[in-house]
């Protein structure tokens, strides 16, 4: 894939990957990497720095949330990993890449359609780590998720984008924050975008997505390597910003 078209603000994927950077981003190029499990506050974090920073916002999950949109509208078993793979390899993905409203998601087109809020759906969050931890779907997302980073200047949230995706990356960051403190933040967010489901069912979710993700056996949910963790329970959102772009301006002074 060029390069030059990871400037625009949308990037479009269909079909084979490119084996430009089978392994890794290039090296310490300038991305930051964003992961932790949810309600941590990554999303909001990664979207006002890229911002501020002027990077570009690259949001792995929503990728992940898109199959299993694919999987579930066309009736596919959620264990069949070929079918699945099949499936999305003809379907046409675009992502955003703009972080213009950290209070509005990622928006994501499927040949076209827009899916940004049906990728939110409670039904694509009960499915999406199942989806997720087939290692054929991890490895065909990881590589579409290198190629969107090339050339570096993005900050990339997920959940093993600093342990697998870019781990090269100029600085990785783990977010993490109490169980009580993530499911707060996460019946807010749902609140706000009219999504009710009460705390105990939430709460549920989490549990069961952490275990699903720390488990897995292709890119589990772990602190990648050298990453630095911020434990974000007792900490605002600006806290949070100015910590991490404190962290990188280091890193950056210090590369040159």
């Amino acid at each position: 894939m060029d390069p030059e078209k990871n400037i625009k603000n949308t990037q479009s994927i269909k079909g084979e990957t490119q084996n430009t950077q089978n392994d890794k981003c290039q090296r310490k190029v300038n991305i930051i990497t964003i992961d932790g499990p949810a309600g941590s506050g990554k999303s909001t974090v990664s979207k006002l720095l890229a911002r501020e920073l002027g990077l570009r916002y690259i949001d792995t999950g929503a990728m992940y949330r898109a199959i299993t949109l694919v999987a579930l509208e066309n009736g596919i078993d959620l264990q069949d990993e070929k079918a699945i793979l099949e499936a999305a390899k003809r379907k046409k993905l675009e992502v955003d890449l703009r972080a213009n409203d950290e209070n509005e998601y990622t928006q994501v087109k499927i040949d076209g359609r827009d899916v940004s809020l049906d990728i939110r759906s409670k039904e694509v969050g009960e499915a999406v780590s199942i989806v997720s931890r087939l290692s054929g779907i991890r490895r065909y997302l990881v590589e579409l998720q290198r190629e969107m980073a090339q050339g570096g200047n993005a900050i990339l949230e997920g959940r093993d984008t600093g342990s697998v995706v870019c781990p090269d990356a100029i600085l990785k960051i783990f977010l993490t924050a109490s169980i009580d403190e993530r499911v707060k933040r996460r019946e807010k967010q749902n609140i706000s975008k009219g999504q009710i489901m009460n705390r105990e069912e939430i709460k549920k979710e989490i549990i069961n997505r952490d275990r699903i993700d720390s488990t897995r056996e292709d890119s589990p949910l772990v602190v990648p390597e050298n990453g630095i963790v911020i434990d974000t329970t007792n900490m605002s959102i600006r806290e949070v910003v100015e910590e991490i772009k404190d962290r990188y301006l280091e890193r950056i002074n210090a590369k040159d």
